[in-house]
């Protein structure tokens, strides 16, 4: 399990070991500017992961990011949780509480944690904002 910034790039630097491969190499397959591995991979790092950089890199040592999981800290939570304040105003996007079907449920067989869609998210551009949208197009109309 990686939580934070240096266990993911303890793995990152394990995998290059494992494969033996240079920061000059993977300069060049993972198309980063010639030294920029070297700042990434750094005791401490020079240059922290950035989306494009974290990508790039996982991708030249044959690596990706599988699953994800979001989960609330004990401690953490504990820690901050006297700073935690009530919104003045409910958000303008707040849906009326009427009683729905739980979601379905899915399982994860890698760590069989359950894992609950989230029925409200939808993609932005198909969100009912009021606009005609593909649906209400005429017909012929791209």
């Amino acid at each position: 399990m990686i939580a934070d910034r240096e266990q993911l790039l303890q793995v990152v630097r394990d995998r290059r070991d494992e494969l033996n491969l240079s920061h000059e190499t993977l300069d060049a397959i993972s198309g980063l500017q010639n030294g920029y591995v070297s700042k990434l991979m750094a005791d401490p790092p020079m240059r922290g992961f950035g989306e494009m950089s974290l990508q790039a890199l996982l991708d030249a040592l044959g690596l990706r990011i599988a699953f994800a999981v979001i989960m609330e800290d004990p401690d953490r939570a504990e820690r901050v949780q006297a700073r935690w304040r009530p919104r003045k105003r409910r958000p303008t996007n707040a849906k009326t509480a009427t009683p729905t079907q739980p979601p379905e449920t899915l399982w994860c067989v890698a760590s069989d944690p359950q894992i609950t869609p989230n029925a409200e998210s939808t993609n932005p551009t198909e969100a009912n904002d009021g606009k005609q949208h593909e649906d209400n197009r005429r017909p012929g109309q791209a």
